[in-house]
């Protein structure tokens, strides 16, 4: 659904607070009884939600066929992403969108037969109310979106929509605790179309009838739309030097819009400009292409072309549109008045490529703080287990160090990886390093930038790749820019570098007061980024690549300029982006980063192999896999990380079921990730679904050393794999053909022009395959067969190969001769 379409539906729903709820009517895929589910259970970003855990389970209603929350608890003005998981399985498509109206207690609904219908109820009983009505200027449209602002929706201009009674005169009904003061302001649904005035108005609920009449004197601006859409909607999505970019822009309005324009630069400065004429940058014109009927207005679509540009080239660009009859332009998707406030779009012009060493990259995920205590003299801030119990230890710092890898580089070796990928170490208050205070530094606990630079060094003398995880989004409360800004408000030269608001709050990481967000769209900010810590880590620290933590925070303009200024260092440099959202979200950030966590894997494989899942999700997978994503687009795929459960103990233990799934996962295309321990067998010592709160402590357990407790097979099983996939490029880089599936095998093919590869995963009983009936041929005369485990040798016989596969069990064979119509000379020698 288009954004301006979600916008104008969210504020029609807010315009009642407490009154019938509200729906997206989207068509969902479903069929049969309602309450055929076992659980229902809801994850979002907003505390109290979370992406993980069984918190917030829906009960079954009878009466209407749909399952229901117990009442939850929200501040008002946020914006809730969620989704609803049914029997362990994550809806399809991309996140829900929700804004609370008010804070509150409310109910979210899922309707079995319409997944993606948002209806959210609310649920909290007020005793005190008051009732609103306000006059407005003469110059105000009729069309436009008169809503209030409060100290109840944390100042969102956008969520709570007033009734016209007449011409010039709305109201509106709010409830709250009687005796409390609301604080307000009116607007034209934007901060940027406020009434002008120095103070909030303030008034009292009260249990009686309580009715205030108010007068909007002026507005800080007028819209000219109801709603201007772009939403990076520019063909082709990834350009290059022979490509012109057609650039469109949808219009939700109600008096004529007759033009538009595009500013563009090409030399990383922010594009100004307006009715056409550009002060800072080049402008082309933009031609309405098509006007239809829409309710009491219009939809407009408009058209305009960025010419080609060199390679290697940054654009951004901003769009505005007006009326040749009427003054002023408004521009998208920001709908501000005047450029300096509008959304900055960008796209890199190049040929996109992504490092040759990412495709081949076997990455192990370290997380520092659980892998390996090096140094105990630098265990500042470490508690004692004994003492406190693992269960509160483990929110702390355990003594894992840098010092502790470096002593494991020989582990690491032996196992076969040949990319590290550590988590953050810079200086900050907790163990996991995602709240920096300091981002050019690493924390005491960890070791130093010299012991950091000496592993990385050690890890190159062995042709091992390191790669950082960086944390662009956001910074710890306790960064002295942010105690800064806090401390001087805007006379702080740190105040834009985050986001505050007139109620005194500020931008933070879903809603988490310790992690401000930082405004890397400020150019200061993000010179700061992009020019001193950035270069930092690969340059002086010399790490490999990036690991982009929330990448979906900064804007994608964010994303182009950091593209430019790291490939301009060096080409080979690896970017990769942690996007947990849709493919086709994940697929937005291709040709600005290099690739991505396969979220979408992960969910699959974990529904597939640990909770006996139909394979036909994987084939899926691949498939959608492949009609999405960029060939170049390295996909990073993974069974456990540290925000997701182990896989291991989703599996109920049983490591035939990850030998499986991680065979799988590393004879598919995608580069494989390992989980520190997974290779091991390490699983869970807690439950994590018997905790509300610090749940991701039982997925960071400190790193089993004792050789007794480790899985001496499990681990000479993932070395094995990793040769295999090291010794033919053809898993690596090679095409992938699906030859059949059904709920518990996947056969499937792996070819490039050194090798083509036939395999067999079924995680069900014992099965033997006829070939020539697999590939649909009469008979099979030149067809051979290799095992790629056993180095057992197969022909044809009897015009066929049959190949057995035990029940859990997985096969890999290199073809030579004719199989399937298809010819590959061999490259094994009888």
């Amino acid at each position: 659904m288009k954004r301006f379409s979600v916008l104008f539906l969210s504020m029609i729903l807010l315009l009642i607070m407490f009154a019938p709820t509200f729906v997206q009517p989207v068509h969902g895929q479903w069929s049969g009884d309602a309450d055929r589910y076992d659980s229902v259970v809801l994850r979002g970003s907003v505390d109290p939600l979370r992406w993980d855990g069984n918190d917030h389970s829906l009960l079954f209603n009878e009466e209407e066929g749909v399952w229901i929350t117990e009442p939850i608890s929200f501040v008002g003005g946020q914006k809730v992403e969620y989704k609803f998981v049914y029997d362990g399985e994550w809806m399809p498509g991309a996140n829900l969108e929700y804004t609370i109206p008010q804070t509150g207690d409310y109910q979210f609904v899922f309707h079995p037969d319409e997944e993606r219908l948002i209806d959210v109820r609310p649920a909290t009983a007020y005793d005190g109310q008051v009732t609103l009505r306000v006059s407005v200027p003469e110059e105000t449209p009729d069309w436009a979106a008169l809503t209030v602002a409060s100290s109840m929706n944390s100042f969102n201009y956008e969520v709570t929509r007033m009734t016209m009674e007449e011409d010039g005169l709305y109201s509106i009904t709010l409830r709250g605790p009687a005796g409390e003061e609301l604080r307000y302001r009116y607007g034209l649904g934007d901060a940027k179309y406020q009434e002008v005035r120095d103070h909030h108005r303030t008034v009292t609920f009260t249990e009686e009838e309580n009715i205030v009449e108010d007068t909007v004197a002026a507005w800080t601006g007028i819209p000219i739309a109801s709603n201007v859409n772009h939403d990076f909607h520019h063909s082709p999505f990834i350009p290059n030097e022979k490509d012109d970019v057609t650039v469109t822009v949808e219009v939700e309005h109600y008096g004529p819009i007759t033009d538009g324009s595009i500013y563009f630069t090409t030399d990383g400065a922010s594009p100004q400009g307006a009715r056409g004429e550009a002060y800072v940058g080049q402008a082309v014109p933009m031609s309405v292409v098509s006007t239809d009927e829409r309710g009491r207005g219009y939809v407009s679509v408009l058209e305009g072309k960025i010419p080609a540009q060199a390679n290697e080239t940054p654009v951004k660009y901003k769009v505005d549109i007006w009326n040749e009859e009427g003054e002023g332009s408004q521009f998208a998707d920001t709908n501000s008045l005047v450029s300096t406030e509008a959304t900055e779009f960008a796209y890199y012009v190049d040929e996109f490529t992504s490092p040759d060493w990412a495709k081949d990259a076997v990455i192990y995920h370290i997380f520092v703080d659980r892998f390996k205590d090096g140094n105990e003299k630098n265990n500042y801030d470490t508690v004692d287990v004994e003492e406190v119990g693992l269960e509160e230890a483990l929110k702390g710092w355990m003594g894992g160090d840098l010092e502790g890898i470096i002593e494991k580089l020989d582990y690491l070796d032996e196992l076969g990886v040949n990319t590290l990928y550590l988590s953050p170490v810079f200086e900050g208050p907790y163990s996991h390093g995602y709240h920096p205070m300091d981002f050019l530094d690493v924390d005491k606990n960890f070791g130093s930038l010299e012991v950091l630079k000496e592993l990385i060094a050690k890890a190159h003398e062995r042709d091992m790749k390191v790669v950082y995880d960086m944390v662009p989004n956001h910074s710890s409360s306790e960064h002295p820019f942010f105690q800064d800004a806090l401390k001087n408000g805007e006379n702080s030269p740190y105040y834009d570098y985050y986001t505050f608001y007139e109620d005194g709050s500020y931008e933070t990481f879903y809603g988490v007061e310790s992690l401000p967000q930082l405004n890397n769209d400020n150019q200061a900010t993000r010179d700061w980024m992009l020019e001193e810590v950035i270069p930092f880590w690969l340059e002086e620290v010399d790490f490999d690549g990036y690991r982009l933590d929330y990448a979906k925070g900064p804007s994608y303009s964010f994303w182009v300029d950091f593209r430019h200024a790291v490939k301009q260092m060096d080409q080979d440099y690896f970017i990769f982006g942690e996007v947990w959202d849709s493919r086709e979200k994940i697929n937005s950030y291709s040709g600005k980063l290099d690739g991505a966590l396969d979220f979408g894997f992960h969910d699959t494989f974990k529904q597939t192999f640990a909770n006996n899942g139909s394979m036909k999700q994987v084939s899926n997978l691949l498939k959608e896999n492949e009609a999405t994503y960029h060939p170049e687009y390295v996909m990073t795929t993974f069974l456990d990380n540290h925000d997701v459960p182990r896989f291991l103990y989703e599996a109920g233990n049983d490591s035939n079921k990850l030998k499986l799934a991680s065979f799988t996962q590393f004879t598919l295309p995608g580069a494989p990730m390992i989980y520190y321990g997974t290779e091991v067998g390490m699983s869970q010592s807690g439950n994590h679904h018997h905790y509300s709160d610090w749940k991701d402590r039982w997925y960071r357990e400190m790193m089993i050393w004792n050789k007794e407790e480790q899985d001496p097979d499990l681990f000479a099983h993932y070395q094995d794999i990793i040769a295999l996939r090291a010794e033919y490029s053809a898993l690596r880089t090679g095409t992938f053909k699906e030859i059949f599936v059904n709920d518990d095998v996947l056969v499937f093919e792996r070819e490039d022009q050194d090798a083509r590869l036939l395999v067999f995963v079924n995680k069900g009983a014992e099965q033997t395959f006829d070939l020539a009936e697999l590939y649909q041929q009469d008979r099979l005369t030149n067809a051979r067969l290799k095992n790629v485990l056993t180095q057992e040798r197969k022909p044809a016989k009897r015009g066929t190969i049959e190949v057995t596969v035990e029940e859990q069990g997985f096969e890999i064979f290199e073809v030579s001769g004719r199989l399937g119509g298809a010819w590959h000379a061999p490259r094994f020698v009888d």
